[in-house]
Formats: C-alpha cells, sequence, structure tokens
C-alpha cells in the first residue's frame, strides 16, 4: 500500500469512528427523549381520600357544591365524591381537597333567623291618615290612587331558612290567614337579602296575595291585592330582619 493510500485509509477510518461514536450518542439521546415522553403520558395526579364532617348543611346540598372541584371523567384517575348522613368523602387531588375544605368552611354555618314583619292595610274610603302606618303613607300613595289607608292588623314571624311560619290575624270582621316561608338567605348581615313566599287568605277563603319575592334586609316591600265582591282591597307590607337564634337551635 502507497503512502497516500495509507493515509487515505487513515482518514476514512478515523471518520466512520466519529461518525458511530455520534450515531451512539443520537442513540442514547433518542432513548432517553422517548422514556421521557413515556413517562410523562404515564404521569398521573395522586389523589387522596378526605373526610368532611358538616355541622348545619345538608350533606346532599355540600355534594352539589363541590362537584365542580371533583373531576370525574379524569382520564386515569377520576375524581369520586359521596355523601353520607353527616358529611361528604371526596378522593381528589390534595389542591381541590384543600379548596373544597375552604368553601365549605365558608358555607356550613348555622342557618340565620328571620323575623318577617308585616302590616296588613285596608285602603278606599278612609280620609284622614292613620299615624300607625305613617313610615309607609308616601310609598303608598306613590304606588295606588285609593282615597286613603289604614292599618288592619301587624304581625311577626319568625323562622330560618327553609321553614315556615302560619298565623290568624286581623279582627271579627277582617281576619285573614298569614303564611310564610323562607326559601332563601343570601349574603350576611345588612347585606343580607331574603326570598321568601307569601300568601295572604281571607276569612272567606278569598286568596288575595300569593307571591314570591326577594328583599333586602331592612327594607320594607308593598303588595297589593285585588278586591273582590266590592270587599275593600287589600295591601301586605313585609320588612324582613334577621336574628339570632336562640340557644341550641
Amino acid at each position: 500500500m502507497t503512502t497516500r493510500a495509507y493515509g487515505q485509509f487513515v482518514v476514512w477510518t478515523m471518520r466512520r469512528f466519529v461518525m458511530m461514536k455520534h450515531l451512539k450518542t443520537f442513540f442514547w439521546l433518542a432513548l432517553t427523549v422517548v422514556a421521557v415522553a413515556i413517562a410523562s403520558c404515564d404521569r398521573t395526579p395522586g389523589l387522596e381520600t378526605r373526610t368532611f364532617e358538616l355541622q348545619y348543611m345538608n350533606p346532599g346540598e355540600a355534594l352539589e357544591m363541590v362537584r365542580p372541584y371533583v373531576y370525574v371523567d379524569r382520564e386515569g384517575a377520576p375524581g369520586v365524591v359521596t355523601h353520607f348522613e353527616a358529611g361528604i368523602t371526596v378522593r381528589e387531588t390534595e389542591e381541590n381537597l384543600d379548596r373544597i375544605g375552604a368553601v365549605l368552611e365558608q358555607y356550613d354555618l348555622p342557618k340565620p333567623g328571620v323575623r318577617l314583619n308585616f302590616q296588613i292595610v285596608e285602603a278606599d274610603g278612609f280620609t284622614g291618615r292613620d299615624a300607625r302606618i305613617a313610615d309607609v303613607q308616601t310609598a303608598l300613595e306613590e304606588l295606588f290612587r285609593f282615597e286613603g289607608y289604614r292599618l288592619v292588623t301587624e304581625a311577626h314571624m319568625a323562622a330560618i331558612e327553609g321553614t315556615g311560619a302560619s298565623q290568624m290575624v286581623g279582627d271579627d270582621e277582617r281576619r285573614f290567614q298569614l303564611e310564610a316561608q323562607i326559601r332563601q338567605v343570601r349574603g350576611r348581615g345588612d347585606k343580607a337579602t331574603v326570598t321568601i313566599e307569601v300568601m295572604l287568605v281571607s276569612v272567606y277563603g278569598d286568596v288575595r296575595i300569593n307571591t314570591s319575592l326577594s328583599v333586602p334586609v331592612g327594607e320594607t316591600v308593598v303588595l297589593g291585592s285585588s278586591n273582590p265582591s266590592g270587599s275593600p282591597a287589600i295591601i301586605l307590607t313585609v320588612r324582613p330582619e334577621l336574628v339570632p337564634l336562640p340557644s341550641g337551635s
């Protein structure tokens, strides 16, 4: 072999060596990338199971409230939530479990007591002003076009959210069955709003008022009625306020 040929052989051999070395490095790099990709695809969130005991909320209501934080359709690691007599059990990520705990802490509170203050007002045929309804007289005159107004009776009922009360009110000439249901209390303190259903039925069975409404705490709402058989029109005012519940309630 000539010197030139020998030199070309050496160069070719070195190039092959370098190429093989690069191929080997590329091969191991490719294996590493594939392994990382597989690991990433296989990585599912770690789930924990936590039980939340409730003091005031209904477990079914709590279950519906936390559903947005439970990913039941998560592939490979679905979340699970169930309820029992005194609470709920959730299987989820630690982060979501902490969120659920914060939500329940915010809403698992004693249901507020609500006092409903009613006035039943008779309209038409009265020229004087009744001092007992002075605080709503102006509102009545703006809403209606009767000749005058006078107070028939007042009533006060207390109940908690989700319950109701009923009371017979009035005098021998004008008696009514007054019923109220506290459907929901949203917010707290002076910012709360009370959703109620009210029905006022005369002693003769005429339904004078039957409605559902939301009233801010401390504000007075005026409800009008029809006057069947030519009887005087009846107007009902209602003002809700939050009251502390008796100890043990």
